[in-house]
């Protein structure tokens, strides 16, 4: 038979760690989330997301048919004092115009409250009454309400091919009535 031989005892030494488990894991846990929250934050730095979204560039197509809008409905407003024959039409044009331009921004301000915001800022090519030469702009007359009325249409057209979804039937219905406002209401 094999003897036993006897090994000296193990000396067990307790190890004393300054930080203690609890501790080791809160520290781990911050350290995570400050990598998670550098990390999100850091996207737009790192140049990750440098491209505007399909949002916001579908909001920017359409601040132009907003301000078409407007300006039509404004020229509108002042010519039925003008052309009392067509104050009733005149009318018609206003208020449907201040509708296109409301459901329009309504739009953008779901697309984009950035963009949204830019909306009631002045342009800045040219203001109401200069041009873009500094010459004063002749008065509203119904032929240029008409010329207008053609062009917000065409506008109007283009996006609502380009567009997709609810964009794309919001401004497919300002191009029909824009177009039917200049072949009925002003003939």
């Amino acid at each position: 038979m094999m003897s036993r031989v006897s090994m000296p005892p193990i000396e067990r030494r307790t190890v004393r760690h300054p930080i203690d488990r609890r501790t080791a894991l809160r520290a781990g846990l911050l350290a995570g989330a400050a990598v998670v929250g550098a990390g999100a934050a850091g996207v737009g730095l790192t140049g990750c997301e440098s491209s505007p979204s399909a949002e916001t560039l579908l909001a920017e197509t359409l601040v132009p048919l907003v301000r078409s809008a407007n300006a039509d409905e404004s020229t509108a407003r002042a010519l039925v004092a003008v052309e009392p024959a067509y104050a009733t039409a005149l009318s018609v044009v206003a208020d449907q115009r201040a509708q296109h331009a409301r459901a329009l921004r309504e739009e953008i301000i779901r697309l984009d409250q950035d963009v949204a915001a830019t909306l009631d800022r002045p342009v800045t090519s040219a203001t109401a009454s200069t041009s873009a030469a500094g010459v004063p702009s002749a008065p509203p007359s119904l032929a240029r309400l008409r010329a207008d009325l053609d062009a917000a249409a065409g506008q109007a057209r283009a996006v609502a091919l380009s567009a997709g979804g609810y964009a794309s039937g919001l401004t497919g219905s300002v191009a029909a009535a824009v177009a039917s406002m200049r072949q009925v209401q002003l003939a």
